[in-house]
């Protein structure tokens, strides 16, 4: 049970870096590349940063579930 818990939480642990590298930032990021600076809503966002920043939270709490799990695995 270990291992696989522990495989998961390295798969999201790369999936996290991969997404928070995707983020615009104030050059507007590696997102931009993908058609993510093609146009944006009133707030100034695209559709695909929202998504980006929905699906980063989703890796976030399963990064950090998973880590809880190993911690009292361990």
């Amino acid at each position: 049970m270990f291992y696989v818990v522990a495989f998961f939480h390295i798969i999201f642990c790369v999936a996290l870096v991969g997404m928070i590298l995707l983020h615009s930032g104030k050059g507007g990021g590696l997102s931009s590349t993908f058609g993510g600076g093609l146009g944006g809503t009133f707030s100034g966002t695209t559709i695909m940063e929202k998504n980006l920043t929905r699906l980063t939270v989703i890796v976030v709490a399963l990064f950090a579930l998973t880590g809880i799990v190993l911690f009292f695995l361990g």
